[in-house]
């Protein structure tokens, strides 16, 4: 399938679709932040969301956010989307994160042959697709398709997942291997518990294993077509996020995760320093303190700033897609850039404001101090970090030879 411009079909998409959030949605997720806090810890000890918290968000149709309206789904738009992480985030970094990985599993399942997707949600309107990009297992060629076995770590919301979408290495004639992407269903594959990190504990993202599992081809895609947005479902002059950029739709995500992050952060120092003296100085109360007042204005900016970067990369992506156009190359590095400085600036407000905040901060039972290891672990993940992103853009800005270290 060639990717193909269809403007001409703009005028038949859905306005729901546009590039505006959709308020009521997010105010569902803004709703569910007492439910989600009171539950925190607990999934904190338990590696995992806890299970009331994954039926609420689904009751509330957090979970099928990116599933298309013709299964009933909301099939949002990525500004949408984005939102709906940040607030979630705010309550709680894992719950964000879990519903991240579902939500953005949902949507590449999108991408796929409508026979695929019926095969998902057909039957089952509230299935979930968790989803590793990365090729972590061997597959082998058989008459109508593969045979894929493997271990995927990292499945972030496996747990609270019904398919998964897996990368592996894929042998072709030459004697090379392609990378591809299959959709496991239901029972033909399990999880191993692995996740025992010092942030985001309650993102359950361990390790997926599949045995010996045949996948038919519709139920495969290579990766290297749907970077190029070269799709394989029949639907892109239908809905018009079956044409949004593959990979930026699933980078700018992350950004929403660090904007809520911060959002808590804030959040939290501002109520604490408000009532809180400077132990060793004139100042009675942190409120009156210049110090301080310079450190919460310049970590309130930062975050601002980030959350603005996020909404102009979401406006890139759902404009383009409105469009049936498919973002070039520059483009697409540039969503990626804005994402790792959203990283930047989030970690640099939040080190700030726990610097500001006092010692008693740095404690393991501080609130503060679980938000800055949050905010670090997250934005560890190959599609937030910085440096590289800068790399590649900086390197389609002044037209570098060579090819790039990473796909955009």
């Amino acid at each position: 399938m060639s990717v193909t411009t269809l403007a001409s079909e703009v005028v038949s998409l859905p306005s729901a679709t546009g590039t505006e959030p959709d308020t009521e949605i997010v105010e569902r997720a803004t709703a569910l932040r007492a439910l989600i806090r009171e539950h925190a810890e607990q999934g904190n000890r338990e590696g995992r969301v806890v299970p009331a918290v994954i039926d609420a968000l689904a009751g509330q149709g957090l979970l099928s956010l990116t599933v298309p309206g013709r299964y009933g789904g909301a099939e949002t738009n990525s500004r949408t989307t984005v939102d709906v992480l940040a607030a979630l985030a705010q309550a709680d970094g894992s719950t964000g994160w879990s519903a991240m990985l579902l939500n953005i599993g949902n949507w590449f399942a999108t991408t796929w042959p409508v026979r695929a997707q019926d095969e998902i949600w057909g039957e089952d309107p509230a299935s979930r697709c968790c989803v590793v990009l990365a090729p972590s297992a061997k597959g082998r060629r058989v008459e109508g398709g593969w045979v894929v076995s493997g271990r995927w770590p990292y499945a972030s919301g496996s747990y609270a997942a019904s398919h998964a979408i897996m990368g592996f290495l894929a042998p072709e004639e030459d004697g090379g291997a392609g990378h591809a992407l299959a959709v496991l269903h239901p029972g033909e594959w399990t999880i191993e518990r692995s996740w025992f990190p010092i942030g985001m504990r309650a993102t359950g993202s361990d390790t997926v294993v599949a045995e010996e599992v045949f996948v038919p081809d519709h139920r495969v895609q290579y990766f290297d077509d749907l970077v190029k947005g070269d799709y394989a479902t029949e639907l892109r002059d239908r809905e018009p996020r079956a044409n949004a950029a593959f990979l930026p739709a699933g980078t700018v995500i992350f950004g929403g995760i660090q904007i809520g992050l911060g959002r808590a952060a804030l959040e939290h120092s501002l109520e604490r320093m408000k009532a809180k003296g400077v132990v060793g100085t004139a100042y009675t109360q942190t409120r009156n303190s210049p110090v301080h007042q310079v450190a919460v204005a310049q970590a309130m900016s930062k975050v601002d700033a980030a959350e603005l970067l996020a909404h102009r990369a979401c406006r890139d992506i759902d404009e383009a897609a409105l469009r049936g156009e498919y973002p070039a190359e520059l483009a697409r590095a540039r969503v990626r850039h804005d994402v790792g400085h959203i990283v930047t600036l989030v970690q640099e407000a939040v080190d700030a404001l726990l610097k500001a905040a006092g010692s008693s901060s740095f404690m393991e039972t501080s609130r503060l101090a679980r938000l800055f290891q949050d905010v670090g672990m997250a934005g560890s993940h190959v599609h937030a970090t910085p440096g590289i992103a800068a790399d590649v853009y900086g390197k389609l800005l002044l037209g570098a030879d060579g090819p790039l270290p990473l796909h955009v």
